[in-house]
């Protein structure tokens, strides 16, 4: 990879949809393009130039929502994992990446690997000159999903920075949710593609056994027990496929139930909010960002839901040890605030950190 430049449309200073033009080698390659949050807001492409590729890290509405952008980026072909791709719009017919390993897009030289977030998830490193890594959404901490280091150095880095300097670790999470399962029926509403099976994962290895589960949430597990499993820690599947028979269908109010979306606004959350939100003795607790205009914000605001974290996305140190082992000598911190370059320009030294539109690669 000659130098080049990496332009960040949307989804750095704020949060919002993941959508960043990398420029190189003669090629523009348009590392996701989300929607949301809020639901709705989409990346700026107006007056951009056409793309020679879309290239997408998972399959999670924020980075891959605006696909319905794609004629105003002259259509450019679309490259995913194959657990991504089967999640796409029909109309869109994805070139294959590798989970794991090395190819090329359009001659461009790209190592690939998995991101402890979500199934078919990975990161992208473009090869040549002082490299360039972008991490999408990653976790190091997943108890279910495999997380496999970037080994190669990387100049530059886009990675994210979700959680700016927070540091309490996916084991104090578990100790929290904790304190209100059997305490009478609980809610949480969660992605089917991402934390909710790996919550139920839990729950089921600390002996609880009265979860509940939508559909979406059904077939994502047995997904993980089959074609999506190389997504999965080693080891699990015997677990997973344990966990598909353990789970009841959601039926009324009772023990844990998961179920999307996790802002409540869609799914089978939007219907189950609607029967449950005037019953006292039903705890409704949301683990994710608590995305705005959405029932999620409505209720936590006027207090008859709770919110707590579920680690999905790096701590500070995980992103301090990441730049660190790939020798970064830029950092882009990518989907958190402005507000948090301060404490992420000290801890990151002598890396240079930069939220700036344009940079240099």
């Amino acid at each position: 990879m000659n130098s080049g430049a990496l332009r960040l449309i949307s989804g750095v200073g704020s949060k919002g949809p993941a959508c960043f033009l990398l420029e190189t080698d003669g090629k523009r390659l348009l590392l996701d393009i989300g929607e949301g949050p809020p639901p709705g807001k989409f990346p700026d492409v107006a007056g951009l130039p056409p793309v020679d590729a879309v290239i997408l890290s998972h399959g999670h509405k924020d980075h891959v929502g605006g696909l319905t952008l794609l004629p105003e980026l002259g259509n450019p072909p679309v490259y995913a994992t194959e657990p991504v791709a089967r999640t796409l719009p029909k109309t869109v017919a994805a070139r294959r990446l590798p989970i794991g390993g090395e190819t090329d897009v359009l001659g461009i030289a790209v190592e690939t690997g998995r991101n402890g977030h979500a199934p078919g998830g990975i990161w992208l490193h473009f090869r040549g000159g002082g490299g360039f890594l972008y991490t999408g959404d990653i976790c190091m901490e997943s108890l279910l999903y495999e997380y496999d280091p970037p080994a190669r150095a990387a100049a530059t880095a886009l990675i994210d920075c979700s959680y700016g300097d927070y540091q309490k670790p996916l084991a104090e999470c578990w100790r929290i949710l904790a304190q209100f399962v059997g305490r009478g029926p609980l809610l949480l509403p969660t992605p089917a593609n991402g934390r909710g099976p790996e919550i139920a994962l839990e729950l089921m290895r600390h002996g609880f056994d009265d979860i509940h589960v939508d559909d979406a949430m059904r077939n994502a597990l047995q997904r993980l027990a089959g074609s999506d499993q190389v997504s999965l820690r080693t080891g699990l599947r015997d677990e997973i496929e344990r966990l598909v028979q353990i789970v009841k269908p959601i039926d009324g109010a009772q023990g844990v139930m998961l179920a999307g979306s996790a802002d409540g606004a869609s799914g089978a959350t939007a219907k189950l909010l609607g029967q449950c939100e005037d019953k006292a003795e039903v705890t409704i607790l949301f683990t994710g960002y608590v995305n705005p205009n959405t029932p999620a914000e409505r209720l936590t605001k006027n207090g008859r839901a709770q919110t707590m974290r579920w680690n999905v996305h790096p701590r500070l140190a995980d992103t301090i040890e990441l730049a660190k082992s790939v020798q970064a000598r830029t950092v882009v911190p990518a989907f958190c605030d402005r507000a948090q370059l301060p404490a992420l320009t000290s801890a990151l030294a002598p890396a240079h950190v930069t939220m700036n539109r344009l940079v240099e690669i």
